[in-house]
């Protein structure tokens, strides 16, 4: 049941929503367990954007849920059916990338633009929806392959997105000279960075020759990273939920599980490669003192 701003008492509150896309696959795999976790723990005022692919998942009323089919992405479309039969925008590389990543070249996560076009994509088109059909104000990206395990109201998910902040982030640790970990980030986005930062990202994949493929690699959070460090030195009124934690500092990867081990772990367990079979992340993950009941289960 979609309710208005006034009837949910959104006029009092900061307008937040919640993007998330998944397949038919993954919906099975993890989607349906996050959909399912999102209405039991999480406030009905924080709204949820869905972005499914090849799946209905089914509606429930108490909660504000905008679902949309991934055919409503035109641009996303227009990039796949530009791209489909180009290897180096389908995982493989070219030759001079190669010559100079011998070691990792064959990760075809890193080059594969198709494949996490369909995040980036979502988030574009979800930020002028959201801005346009309730006035949203603030946007955060969360991976599906995320189980909520505490209750997390509005106030609290409000206190981690600070309205003097243009984006909020999960870096690998203070000094962090790797790209980020994109499985939550927020966007305020009606402030003039933000905007601008949207705009640049989406150009990034729009004109790709100019864009993604002039960086040393093409996937969404080596992208987000580059332009994020581009964008701080005009503005760097943003929040790293990483930069006091107890991370190692990643210099070239990893850096942990950052995620779990920040703020956002109170409320959220993010199932990320292999975990999504096991459906929670490890002990060997955990690396700050969790109090949280969830955590001691692991």
């Amino acid at each position: 049941m979609l309710e208005t701003h006034e009837e949910m008492g959104m006029d009092r509150l900061k307008s937040i929503a919640v993007l998330t896309t998944f397949h038919k696959e993954g919906y099975d795999l993890y989607g349906k367990r996050f959909l399912e976790s999102w209405c039991d723990k999480v406030d009905n005022k924080i709204a949820l954007m869905v972005y499914a692919e090849n799946c209905a998942p089914p509606v429930n009323e108490d909660h504000y849920f905008l679902y949309f089919s991934e055919m409503e992405l035109t641009k996303l479309n227009e990039f796949k059916q530009r791209w489909k039969d180009d290897p180096k925008a389908n995982g493989i590389p070219p030759d001079d990338i190669k010559a100079r990543r011998p070691r990792d070249w064959h990760k075809k996560f890193k080059w594969d633009a198709v494949r996490f076009a369909n995040k980036t994509y979502a988030v574009f088109e979800a930020a002028r929806r959201w801005q346009k059909m309730r006035d949203g104000e603030w946007l955060c990206w969360l991976d599906a392959d995320t189980y909520v395990h505490s209750p997390l109201t509005h106030e609290q998910l409000s206190e981690l997105l600070p309205d003097d902040k243009w984006l909020t982030y999960v870096g690998r640790g203070k000094g962090s000279q790797t790209w980020p970990e994109c499985g939550f980030y927020g966007m305020n986005i009606k402030h003039p960075t933000c905007q601008k930062f949207l705009e640049e990202f989406e150009r990034y994949y729009d004109d790709a020759n100019n864009g993604i493929f002039t960086l040393e690699e093409w996937h969404d959070s080596f992208v987000f990273g580059h332009l994020l460090n581009k964008f701080k030195e005009q503005d760097p009124n943003v929040l790293d939920y990483s930069a006091e934690m107890y991370l190692r500092e990643a210099k070239t990867g990893g850096g942990g599980h950052p995620l779990i081990n920040g703020p956002l772990g109170k409320y959220f367990d993010h199932m990320k490669g292999g975990r999504k079979e096991k459906g929670k992340s490890e002990r060997k993950d955990i690396m700050v003192n969790r109090t949280e009941a969830y955590w001691n289960e692991i």
